[in-house]
């Protein structure tokens, strides 16, 4: 049992934390000791996963399925910089980029033309910015209002209409393809909005900007070239925050901050591409992961920021990881015996306490949690944050020791389930970028020893393309 590890390791919290940068994991209330981890390493070892991570950092067509690489962590300068792809020297296209986002900011902050933002987006194109301004919004430029449109519904965009100001408001199409059905379909209805509200001879299209790799359909919209950033081929959408897809996190938090949070992720890139596995957090995050997935076969893990601003953080790591490892076959094809991603879910402390909590301390399932909290809080008040402390701690605690009452069963706690307690020093740009980047390793790490392909996403393909026959019914019914 973990007390009984605890009893017999007194100091056994300090030699399962560690620590990089402002990040601090605490993973002694796991089931394992020291042997464990080693023998974890050597799977990790055995599955070459060094081997693995340097094909990721080097450019290699890691997206087998797709046939090319996955180079997110390029865009915070982790990769070499003579990367060629496309025969186009990446870390020249990046710098393009990042200085067009720059210029555009202060352009956008001199001109005072806009009050509102409305970015619109689907999956990682929207969940992913979205949880960076909700985090950072203490940060926000004064006079900035920002909108984030992501489903199709017409009561989402109803809703919208009614809040923002035509004539002020500047529109973000983020699409890789310019295709995405809901994106697309909520930029026409937009445009069309927009022409009924302009006064005359004003064109819709000129407060629209673009974030794709497809320019031409981007143009034929009636984007002007200037107003178009690119988002290459490498970029997953779920990983694409650190791309132009952060055009809104630049122009709400400033490009400074925005910079600032590409510099936290750069950070935890070096400690996952230079740390031996032993002291390396994803690595260790990641083999965690496979321990209660694979070998103790507990099918969930619950997200727990005790933060109110991370709210959407249980959301991001949802889509992070169960589209990249919701898979059932290998890099090979060949489909695989052993289960991989877990279901991820979770909440905000202290309101999931009053939700889910229950079925996590005396639910017939086990699930191991990830629970996340500041130690400096953004705003202080009285004892708010030591009274949102003290309940991280005692949760974790009560998750591991239970509590015995045999006369009463109802009020039987078994406890002895598992929990990591991830500190951030305080929530800064820099630190958010570290604890997402660490996270997407940590979803790497799995992929690669579960041998399969992280980063394609076919599972979202075929309720869309039935949708279009369902779609063409409906228009002749």
């Amino acid at each position: 049992s973990l007390v009984s590890l605890f009893d017999a390791q007194p100091a056994r919290q300090e030699k399962f934390t560690l620590r990089h940068d402002g990040l601090e994991l605490d993973y002694s209330k796991n089931r394992i000791t020291g042997e464990t981890i080693e023998l974890l390493c050597n799977l990790a070892k055995a599955q070459n996963l060094d081997a693995r991570i340097q094909a990721l950092f080097s450019g290699e067509n890691v997206n087998q399925s797709e046939n090319r690489p996955a180079l997110h962590m390029a865009l915070r300068g982790s990769c070499a910089n003579t990367l060629i792809v496309d025969d186009q020297n990446i870390d020249h296209a990046i710098n393009k980029t990042l200085s067009q986002i720059e210029l555009f900011c202060k352009d956008f902050k001199t001109a005072g033309r806009y009050t509102d933002i409305v970015h619109i987006g689907i999956g990682g194109s929207d969940i992913g910015p979205h949880l960076v301004c909700k985090s950072l919004s203490h940060l926000a430029q004064k006079g900035i209002k920002l909108h984030f449109l992501s489903n199709i519904d017409p009561d989402a965009l109803t809703e919208l209409f009614a809040v923002i100001p035509p004539e002020k408001t500047l529109f973000i199409v983020a699409s890789k393809s310019f295709t995405t059905l809901e994106t697309l379909s909520n930029a026409h209805s937009i445009k069309n909005w927009l022409k009924e509200r302009l006064p005359s001879g004003q064109n819709p299209a000129e407060q629209f900007c673009a974030i794709t790799g497809n320019h031409s359909a981007a143009l034929d919209f009636g984007i002007s070239k200037d107003m178009i950033f690119d988002l290459p081929d490498w970029v997953g959408g779920r990983f694409s925050l650190w791309s132009a897809v952060g055009l809104p996190i630049a122009l709400y938090l400033g490009f400074d901050n925005f910079k600032a949070l590409l510099d936290g992720a750069k950070s935890a890139d070096t400690h996952f591409t230079s740390t031996p596995f032993e002291k390396n957090i994803p690595v260790i995050m990641g083999l965690l992961g496979i321990w209660y997935r694979n070998f103790w076969q507990y099918s969930n893990i619950c997200v727990l920021p005790y933060a109110d601003k991370l709210s959407l953080f249980p959301n991001f790591i949802q889509q992070l990881d169960m589209e990249s490892n919701g898979k059932s076959v290998d890099i090979h094809g060949h489909k695989i015996p052993y289960a991989t991603a877990p279901l991820v879910f979770g909440g905000v402390g202290t309101i999931a306490q009053h939700t889910f909590f229950q079925f996590l301390h005396q639910g017939h399932e086990i699930v191991p949690c990830d629970f996340i909290a500041c130690k400096k809080p953004v705003f202080s008040y009285g004892e708010h944050h030591a009274k949102l402390i003290s309940n991280v701690i005692g949760q974790t605690k009560a998750l591991m020791e239970g509590r015995k009452n045999e006369g009463e069963p109802q009020r039987n706690f078994e406890g002895n389930r598992p929990s990591n307690l991830i500190w951030l020093e305080s929530l800064t740009p820099y630190t958010l970028g570290l604890l997402i980047a660490f996270y997407e390793h940590k979803i790497f790490v799995q992929g690669a020893i579960w041998n399969i392909n992280s980063f394609d996403q076919f599972g979202v393909e075929l309720g869309k393309e039935l949708a279009k026959n369902e779609l063409q019914k409906l228009r002749t019914a």
